[in-house]
């Protein structure tokens, strides 16, 4: 049985105007259905490929998102309702019209979530949630963490048979279990092909991949956060990450960046044939400039602007450190304002979604002619990578390149932590810096 989403359009219509997405089951040769869904998208945002909407295209997030999430709660929805009623024998002409009626109906159709589960976990990780600010990016990560620990509740129930009431309450989780629970996020990728009804139960929008140990370590993290609050609130008497030590640390590669000169090729490159990307570029080149990370970037006003300088409160540390960053504007950054001063609003540039301006970076890295190869670590092997500068680019790398930059010239962490928000001894900054051969020969020369 395969289930696929697909739109039609015709010669006259608008590239523009948004058109239904049609759902088609097919299983073999016993059955054929095709049917118009609720969801609309524009046909120039569709791809066929992959079953949503575009990658590169200029779309938000939020729109993007959405009909991510749609598609895959349609899909979920249709293959278990096909499976529950293809074994009653109840299939037969006009059965995917009521079942997508009974889906916009609201006709519950997926696992029966257990109350004591809803009470015990989802229910304490939502209070949890409560009391973390909505606006900080990191905690949509905790929403991932939440579904991963629900799906492990799931697979628990489908992998052994005396626990199919399996109940993930944090009073009786021991050290044992958060040993289970490390191996079931290093190896969901592959449980979840064993287990299908683990995505049944709880389906991600998203393929689940292999994790690297950054990622796991991450996970890991936040877990112990969420039994950390756990405990302060009262909700157990002693705490199972005490004696676990999985999960712990980090490891980063040599900081990758792009020298000054590099810098100033990619702002002196031709873009006159594509405005749209000559414009993310001067993003770029000015969060280069100043060295915000993409949160706070995307969130800058000309109000922002005082007095020759970038002022602003870093997202991440608002609510333990409310510190005020000031970066003084550089020529180059004074150039890029005033050639976009009449943009209209209040919008500093004209940025684009976080993840197409991703994109957009490695494009234009790569149209600029910045190929040298670098040398990265592989998050899954742990082996070192020669890959092309351009293929690792992102929206981060500003920020490396204007800490790599600046420390390479001045040598002083607390110096250069004034201007990105880093606190004066912030273990992360040592990821940003790189100590690199000059500076290593200035270190010597000491010694003549």
């Amino acid at each position: 049985m395969t289930i696929a989403f697909q739109i039609r359009t015709t010669k006259s219509a608008k590239s523009e105007e948004e058109v239904p997405v049609y759902i088609r089951l097919v299983d073999g040769r016993e059955w054929l259905f095709r049917n118009r869904t609720q969801i609309l998208v524009r046909p120039d945002f569709w791809d066929p490929k992959n079953e949503g909407i575009k990658k590169r295209v200029v779309c938000s997030d939020e729109d993007r998102q959405k009909v991510d999430d749609e598609i895959e709660k349609l899909r979920t929805y249709v293959r278990k309702a096909y499976t529950e009623d293809h074994d009653r024998g109840k299939i037969k002409k006009g059965w995917l019209e009521k079942t997508l009626q009974d889906y916009y109906a609201g006709k519950e159709r997926g696992p029966k979530r257990r109350k004591k589960n809803e009470a015990s976990l989802e229910k304490l990780f939502d209070k949890f949630l409560e009391g973390r600010d909505p606006q900080i990016s990191r905690t949509k990560h905790y929403h991932v963490l939440k579904r991963t620990l629900l799906r492990y509740e799931e697979y628990v129930r489908l992998s052994q048979p005396r626990q199919s009431k399996y109940v993930f309450d944090v009073k009786a989780i021991t050290t044992e279990d958060l040993n289970d629970i490390y191996d079931y996020i290093v190896n969901e990728h592959q449980l979840v092909k064993d287990y299908p009804g683990i995505l049944e139960a709880y389906p991600e929008t998203r393929k689940i991949q292999e994790r690297g140990g950054n990622t796991v370590t991450g996970i890991i993290k936040k877990l112990r956060a969420f039994f950390n609050w756990c405990e302060k609130e009262g909700f157990l008497k002693k705490n199972p990450f005490i004696g676990f030590e999985k999960g712990e640390g980090e490891q980063y590669g040599t900081p990758i960046y792009f020298t000054k000169d590099e810098l100033k090729q990619i702002y002196a490159a031709d873009f006159s044939d594509n405005p749209s990307l000559e414009a993310q570029r001067d993003i770029f080149v000015f969060q280069c400039n100043i060295g915000c990370r993409v949160g706070d970037m995307m969130r800058l006003t000309k109000r922002d602007v005082i007095n020759g300088s970038i002022e602003y409160i870093p997202n991440k540390t608002i609510k333990e450190n409310a510190k005020t960053v000031v970066v003084p504007l550089n020529s180059m950054a004074k150039a890029i304002l005033e050639k976009y001063k009449d943009l209209p609003g209040e919008r500093l540039l004209p940025f684009i979604a976080s993840q197409n301006y991703n994109y957009a970076i490695k494009d234009i890295v790569k149209k600029a002619g910045i190929t040298r190869l670098v040398t990265t670590l592989d998050p899954l092997t742990r082996k070192e990578v020669k890959r092309p500068i351009y293929e690792v680019a992102s929206s981060h790398m500003a920020r490396r390149t204007f800490i790599g930059n600046i420390y390479k010239q001045v040598k002083d962490q607390h110096l250069v932590s004034s201007l990105t928000g880093h606190s004066d001894n912030s273990r992360a900054f040592v990821r940003y810096r790189n100590i690199d051969i000059d500076m290593k020969q200035e270190l010597v020369n000491i010694l003549d």
